[in-house]
């Protein structure tokens, strides 16, 4: 009884202490639930954090395989530019298909542009506490290539095709040759990366004693080949060798210290004259008329000194790499020298061994189309041609010879040299030569594509204007672009400017219609011209087309009797050629 009285009063007690409004139960449960509450958020914060370093890294692996990918665009998409994307992200820790990742590239809105887009599942650490146990980042990146401008040809041919019985003006015969000079060339005769002299007393850009401009390396011209195309792939080359005929062919004399041709001579050879190799009609072939269409015009000079020593010609074939933006490291595919021949042509036709250093018979590539290189099993990509003087295939100098050298070029797939799935075109730059008489020359310029509106095409052309009479050059928009006949707005540097460059002194404004009068030597003689073309912003053309897309430059002369134009052109879209825009 009394311990139960005695709990009783300790009760009562108790009571009284705590009062009737006591609350410590509440702020027990409150801040229980508090609590609770800050731990979500705290769970909730530490996922966010999760997410956005993740975002972080998602994009900037989305950044880079766009960036890698659009290299190859916008021809070799799926084959190699997506292939290229994923690999990228891969290396940047995000496989498609592994890890809840999806690595997704697809071509963007324009052919030069190539989307990635990258999908992540990502684990959380507190949300599945509360049923989310993973949250779907994903992360896009658009990325443009505005690759080195091809030149010159929209089709598999580069220069003229004698052979094909085509209309002057047309792909197949375009009224131009390529160029390339020997070393021992003086570089006011037009070819500015070569040609190794600076002719005393003259005002050539880039030149003082030797050429500031030359390049070891030569031309390159690219060959693309496009995805589905089967082989063989052929290269040849019309007239591959340096054989001095003369500028025009038309005469049978000793100029520059050459010795006679006796061309006419070769002209009146007999058909299949050589046992070896059968010529059905010399007398048109080999024709010294400057009207004849067989007529390249190789020119031999002795500015160096050099007057027996004509130059010899290496073409070496590259297949595809990882870095088109560098051709010089391709993988060399095989490489071909000819050797200059200077003297009695028909003499040189009627050989039955080859000339020493000579891959063949001398009368199976003068003036004919000779095979260089045949690739069985062509990947789609781009291979190049390399054009040099100065070294030959074996890595050793070449003879230091002067001269020029004019040739063409054509590739064929399956035997068909008429094929739409490989083109050859000038890879930025481009020496060339126009010698037929009455010819109006326009020729294609450069390929402008429909990524480049709002940007400037920048045009440099060197040692324009040899010709009997001035004349006026204007650069026309694709026919089938939505510009119209003309550009508008352009800029040039005029001759004489600064001896160095570009830019090779100041703008000044064109003519209407974008046109540039009064081009004529000696004003334009071994001189550097910057063209300035603005491409508007509302440009488009249509890519789809192997014609498409393609500026033009036309050559207007009042009188073409003579014609002997040797030059060098290089193109570029300003600003950075990869870039991303989203």
């Amino acid at each position: 009884m009394e311990s139960g009285r005695r709990r009783a009063r300790l009760r009562r007690a108790w009571r009284r202490r705590r009062g009737p409004d006591d609350q410590s139960g509440f702020v027990l449960a409150f801040v229980a639930i508090s609590l609770v509450v800050l731990l979500a958020l705290a769970g909730f914060a530490v996922d966010y954090w999760h997410w956005s370093q993740e975002q972080t890294r998602l994009q900037k692996a989305a950044d880079a395989a766009a960036l890698a990918g659009a290299v190859f665009m916008p021809d070799n998409t799926g084959q190699i530019g997506y292939s290229t994307a994923q690999e990228i992200s891969t290396k940047n820790g995000y496989t498609n298909g592994k890890n809840n990742v999806t690595v997704t590239p697809a071509a963007g809105q324009l052919p030069t542009q190539l989307e990635v887009t990258e999908t992540e599942k990502v684990k959380n650490y507190f949300g599945a506490l509360v049923g989310a146990g993973s949250t779907t980042i994903t992360k896009r990146a658009v990325a443009e290539y505005e690759p080195s401008v091809s030149m010159g040809s929209p089709s598999n041919q580069f220069g003229n095709d004698p052979y094909s019985g085509a209309a002057l003006g047309t792909t197949r015969y375009p009224e131009l040759w390529a160029n390339v000079f020997g070393p021992s060339s003086n570089k006011d005769k037009g070819d500015a990366y070569q040609a190794n002299v600076c002719a005393a007393g003259t005002q050539t850009d880039n030149c003082s004693g030797t050429n500031s401009d030359y390049d070891p390396n030569g031309y390159f011209y690219g060959v693309d080949v496009q995805p589905g195309a089967t082989g063989p792939l052929t290269f040849q080359i019309y007239d591959p060798e340096f054989a001095n005929v003369g500028d025009n062919c038309g005469d049978d004399s000793t100029a520059n210290g050459a010795p006679g041709t006796n061309l006419i001579g070769a002209s009146e050879l007999a058909p299949n004259f050589n046992p070896k190799f059968s010529v059905s009609d010399p007398s048109t072939i080999y024709s010294s008329s400057a009207n004849s269409v067989y007529c390249n015009g190789d020119q031999f000079y002795n500015d160096g000194g050099n007057a027996s020593t004509p130059p010899w010609t290496d073409y070496t074939i590259r297949a595809p790499s990882d870095t088109p933006a560098n051709p010089e490291n391709n993988p060399v595919v095989c490489s071909v020298d000819f050797p200059g021949y200077l003297g009695d042509l028909k003499t040189a036709l009627q050989a039955t061994t080859p000339q020493a250093g000579a891959p063949d018979l001398f009368v199976k590539y003068f003036r004919q189309w000779y095979t260089v290189c045949t690739v069985p099993n062509p990947i789609p990509g781009t291979y190049f041609i390399q054009v040099k003087t100065n070294t030959k295939a074996n890595g050793t100098a070449a003879p230091d010879g002067g001269g020029a050298n004019r040739f063409s070029m054509r590739v064929g797939l399956n035997g068909n040299f008429q094929t739409t799935q490989a083109n050859v075109y000038g890879w930025g730059r481009q020496g060339i030569y126009a010698n037929y008489p009455g010819a109006n020359t326009t020729f294609y310029l450069a390929r402008v594509l429909p990524g480049a509106p709002g940007r400037t095409l920048l045009v440099n052309f060197f040692d324009v204007g040899d010709a009997s009479q001035p004349g006026t050059l204007t650069v026309q928009p694709p026919p089938d672009s939505n510009v119209g006949s003309s550009f508008s707005g352009c800029t040039y540097t005029a001759p004489p400017g600064n001896s160095t460059g570009p830019p090779w002194g100041s703008f000044s404004n064109t003519k209407s219609g974008c046109a540039i009068s009064g081009v004529q030597t000696p004003l334009f003689n071994g001189q550097w011209v910057t063209y300035q073309v603005p491409i508007p912003a509302n440009y488009t053309c249509d890519y789809t087309d192997a014609t498409g897309c393609w500026t033009r430059v036309n050559f207007q002369f009042p009188n073409l009797t003579s014609v002997q134009d040797t030059t060098t052109w290089t193109a570029q879209i300003a600003g950075d050629p990869v870039r991303l825009v989203q």
